[in-house]
């Protein structure tokens, strides 16, 4: 069997601007990123925490995800926060992906270690486990990752994870780690085991 070759992550780590169109921002905001800024400046949101400058965002009447889309712009647009920053400070590598298989075959994968150890390269220190739908673990060299688990619909389910760390030296290899692993789980879950 050939196998194809690995993918490479499609979104090292992007800025806001790079992820968000710019009509998207318009058309679900009712005002272009650049207004929203000058707004937000003017507001004094410069000197403000995330949570705040979301708020303000919501009582301009803009729905609370891109209120919270906007202002991570707004913070990476006045050097407030870097791609791939979360409001505390630590960094997060996002990946997703989705898998031809059902949920409960992709949680025996995620939860079983025997199965686990044929697509993941770490034995990672299981933290909890919130109604089989999302898993924490603590990672080997102290940072932590979130594993939720979506059922895309009866026979696929698409996998969404956050590797938080404390800085953003390695987020491009990081998301090309889960990149890669995935890729080993699916292709472990097409041998049929």
């Amino acid at each position: 069997m050939v196998k194809e070759p690995l993918r490479r992550v499609k979104d090292p780590v992007r800025r806001h601007e790079a992820s968000v169109g710019a009509e998207a921002v318009l058309q679900r905001t009712g005002r272009t990123r650049e207004d929203w800024f000058s707004a937000l400046d003017e507001a004094g949101a410069a000197s403000w925490a995330h949570g705040p400058i979301a708020a303000w965002l919501v009582d301009q009447g803009v729905d609370g995800w891109w209120a919270q889309s906007v202002t991570v712009g707004y913070e990476q647009a006045r050097g407030l926060r870097r791609p791939g920053q979360r409001p505390d400070g630590a960094f997060e590598a996002n990946v997703t992906r989705t898998l031809p298989v059902p949920t409960d075959v992709t949680l025996t994968w995620l939860t079983d270690p025997d199965r686990r150890r044929r697509w993941l390269d770490v034995e990672p220190e299981l933290r909890s486990t919130r109604a089989v739908r999302s898993l924490r673990w603590g990672w080997p060299d102290g940072s932590r990752v979130t594993m939720h688990v979506h059922g895309a619909s009866g026979d696929r389910t698409r996998l969404s994870v956050q590797h938080r760390t404390a800085d953003d030296a390695g987020l491009a290899d990081l998301k090309q780690a889960w990149a890669e692993r995935f890729d080993r789980l699916a292709s472990a879950l097409a041998d049929g085991d």
